[in-house]
């Protein structure tokens, strides 16, 4: 179940750096994260570049200094998809799970995960129906439950399949995790808060 690890991963470190608000980082935040996450492929000055362009030109629309979830999964679509399309043996240039973050084999694991199914039949970088439910019933039975329903594999198919060509590309992939991923950080913080409430005196 490495998607599930992988999502579980990003939730975990963005609320790692999360510090001042569970719901939000600051632009120091983001900082301190690409340098801490991203290190085994990016240098420091390709982490500043990013984190400029990132926070000027792709999330940051409201020009408020604050990357939320939502952004933050933006990002990490981005980097992911940057390295996604060359073969698996030759992705992230540089990369080297043994120095690599916890962040950085998550996405590893994503791009793996895909093209581990993707490859099965027909074009080797798309996810034909057939790859698509063996992928959802192996790596994330237990976050949609009846992935073995053919009903629900037909709709996961057509939610996620944004051309109407009948297979799912990486990018279209990624909406799948981030959906989940939201999902997940959303009970996060419904569990924070609740551990924030006083109890009630009897």
């Amino acid at each position: 179940m490495s998607v599930e690890r992988a999502i579980r991963t990003l939730v975990c470190t963005f609320q790692q750096y999360a510090k001042r608000n569970p719901e939000y980082l600051t632009k120091d935040e983001f900082d301190k994260l690409l340098k801490n996450e991203f290190g085994s492929f990016m240098t420091g000055t390709q982490c500043r570049d990013a984190r400029k362009e990132f926070m000027e030109t792709r999330v940051d629309k409201n020009r408020d200094g604050k990357i939320a979830f939502g952004e933050y999964l933006e990002f990490i679509h981005l980097v992911a998809s940057k390295n996604s399309s060359p073969p698996p043996t030759v992705r992230m240039s540089g990369f080297n799970p043994e120095n690599a973050s916890t962040l950085e084999n998550a996405m590893q694991l994503m791009i793996q995960t895909f093209h581990k199914y993707s490859g099965n039949e027909g074009d080797k970088y798309t996810l034909s129906k057939a790859e698509l439910k063996e992928m959802l019933t192996t790596e994330l039975g237990s976050y949609l439950g009846h992935a073995q329903d053919k009903d629900a594999v037909e709709k996961v198919m057509g939610d996620l399949d944004s051309n109407g060509d009948g297979e799912v590309d990486f990018t279209e992939f990624i909406i799948l995790v981030g959906a989940l991923t939201v999902a997940c950080n959303d009970f996060f913080l419904e569990y924070h808060q609740d551990d924030k409430k006083p109890d009630k005196k009897e």
